[in-house]
């Protein structure tokens, strides 16, 4: 079955007329944002990997005073959040959006205007990565790019943002009777909350700082609000819209979907506060953190029952299906370690070590990266008419993400937790716990090197695919 059918069940001639007038509309604003993501996501994993090498040998690049480990790991972190992710997740909800809505791009001036806020958004990961190189940081995680870099990130999703939402119809649901389906809430929610989390967090926090015994409450809920109401939303939009259209079956329990997305939007602000547990913001605080990240397990075990059991139509999963499944069960993975890791008993020795990087690590790379892989996957075909993919580079691409993703989340969490442990033991000194750490971080290094040969086959694949116009004709 073609990709332009995927969306649709009546008269395939006349839908799939209609499919590719869509995808012609929106192929532009789509393909900078895919293109540009991918290859910032190269840039991050590469910048990452010499983070890490910096770990195990700290006089690596010793001579570059601009290169050190601070700056490293903030551009590779700025840049997988906005130069990949939230870019990544913007493509795929406009094109998600345009389909399950069946609504096109409008004329020239507003396709004038969506494109010029893409090149926007992407000038404004450039300069503020470079800012940051500079030495012009905020100092605030997951916020270091400079106010003027921030503003005009807010400025740009906001030209792009509007649209998508606007584009919604409640009467789109193929699914659900000609009621809404719970990939459009999910794509809506996140479209919707990304100002709100992003905008309160900088305006709170940079560009009119609150008291800083505030400053840290804020902070978590930045964090978590930034990973649960933006670019989780956006991943479930893709799991709910295509697992059950590539599988060609309904939703498992779809009663249980409107109780798993109002349950995720309220636990989803709160679960950040178990960040501080410990800290010197008020003990209610921290409880309604502890309690909000156990029971955000409702919503995705709700989300993991409505969408498990799927199976691929045809014998043979192409490899947006792969991508697609592997990030369902990663969803499940980052919310039992959510879970955990906000119980008091496992965070007073965890909440300061690597564990807490791999519960963003299985948020980030996994529960959305891998869903926003499988729609670049499946979109690409559709977007540019035509077969496109190497599919040895794909399948290659998919084994190396998923090997060296599990691979670093278990280092992290070994190393968090014995390092955890360690620290709670007064006879270590805690020069004898940084020598047990090196081991690990040679094997994070050696992770994250899967993780840069992953990022260089896709970014490869699909400019080959973009590129390549005569080695695969229009059928």
């Amino acid at each position: 079955m073609s990709n332009t059918t995927y969306f649709h069940h009546h008269d395939p001639e006349s839908e799939g007329a209609k499919a590719s007038c869509i995808d012609a509309s929106v192929r532009t604003p789509v393909l900078l944002l895919f293109g540009n993501a991918l290859h910032w996501l190269l840039i991050a994993s590469v910048l990452a990997l010499i983070a890490s090498i910096k770990l195990v040998a700290p006089g690596f690049l010793g001579n570059v005073s601009f290169l050190g480990y601070g700056r490293l790991s903030a551009m590779a972190r700025d840049l997988f959040l906005y130069g990949w992710a939230s870019q990544a997740a913007i493509a795929a909800g406009i094109w998600l959006m345009a389909r399950f809505c069946h609504r096109t791009l409008g004329g020239v001036l507003l396709r004038t205007l969506i494109n010029s806020a893409v090149v926007l958004w992407n000038l404004s990961v450039l300069l503020g990565t470079l800012a940051i190189l500079a030495g012009y940081s905020t100092g605030v995680e997951w916020l270091e790019y400079p106010n003027w870099a921030s503003a005009m990130l807010f400025l740009s999703f906001l030209m792009i943002g509007i649209w998508v939402v606007c584009l919604f119809d409640r009467r789109a649901g193929i699914e659900s009777g000609g009621r809404a389906e719970p990939a459009l809430w999910y794509l809506v929610a996140g479209f919707c909350c990304f100002p709100w989390v992003y905008g309160t967090a900088n305006l709170l926090l940079t560009w009119k700082p609150l008291q800083a015994s505030a400053q840290g409450a804020v902070q978590g809920w930045f964090c978590n609000g930034f990973v649960i109401l933006w670019l989780l939303p956006i991943a479930f939009g893709c799991l709910y819209g295509l697992l059950p259209r590539l599988s060609g079956r309904h939703l498992n329990r779809q009663n249980l979907a409107p109780l798993g997305f109002w349950l995720l939007l309220l636990f989803g602000g709160w679960a950040g506060l178990a960040r501080l547990i410990g800290g010197p913001i008020p003990a209610w605080m921290t409880s309604a953190g502890v309690v909000a990240g156990v029971l955000l397990l409702i919503p995705i075990l709700i989300v993991m029952m409505n969408l498990s059991g799927l199976r691929r139509r045809g014998e043979k999963e192409n490899i947006a299906w792969q991508f697609l499944s592997a990030g369902l069960s990663f969803v499940l993975a980052a919310g039992v370690l959510e879970a955990l890791t906000a119980l008091p008993g496992i965070s007073a020795f965890a909440r300061f070590t690597w564990v807490t990087a791999s519960v963003d690590l299985l948020w980030l790379f996994g529960a959305v990266s891998f869903p926003l892989f499988g729609v670049i996957y499946l979109s690409l075909p559709a977007l540019l008419g035509r077969e496109c993919w190497s599919t040895s580079l794909s399948g290659l691409h998919y084994w190396l993400t998923f090997s060296g993703l599990c691979f670093l989340t278990v280092i992290l969490i070994l190393d968090g937790l014995f390092a955890g442990l360690a620290l709670l033991d007064p006879v270590v000194s805690f020069l004898n716990i940084t020598s047990y750490s090196q081991p690990f971080h040679v094997l994070e290094a050696a992770a994250r090197l899967l993780l840069v040969a992953a990022a260089v086959i896709v970014a490869s694949n699909f400019t080959r695919a973009v590129a390549a116009k005569r080695l695969f004709p229009k059928k």
